[in-house]
């Protein structure tokens, strides 16, 4: 596809049965909100012209913690790593994350994620130690 423009997400934070979230592959930019939907599971948006992304916001984070897979790989997000992932839902299980302008050194809150299989922030700006 080739969709362009910026998404609103407001509409979608009322759709409490979204489990899938996928816009990739499009050319959105503008911001990323991974957590659209309190029942989302999966929430991909990597190959676009995104240039900022949400943090987690603790508030947003339900008691079912459902989000398990988030893609932003390969858009133009410029961010602190150290304030984007600070609260992200402890139940994830893959993050991807590559091809962005993140800088930074990575949070020690990463430690706290019993359930992370893969975590691939490769091609970014990062600096520091592994927490």
């Amino acid at each position: 596809n080739k969709l362009t423009g910026t998404i609103d997400y407001r509409p979608l934070y009322n759709l409490h049965t979204l489990t899938h979230f996928d816009v990739s592959g499009n050319q959105f930019s503008g911001e990323i909100d991974a957590l659209v939907s309190p029942s989302l599971t999966y929430a991909d948006f990597h190959n676009n012209r995104f240039t900022s992304m949400r943090r987690f916001e603790k508030y947003k984070v339900s008691p079912l913690q459902t989000l398990r897979f988030c893609d932003v790989s390969n858009n133009a997000i410029k961010h602190e790593a150290s304030d984007l992932l600070q609260n992200i839902p402890p139940n994830i299980e893959q993050f991807f994350s590559s091809n962005n302008q993140i800088n930074g050194s990575l949070p020690m809150s990463l430690n706290g994620l019993p359930k992370l299989r893969q975590f691939d922030l490769s091609s970014n700006a990062l600096s520091g130690s592994l927490p």
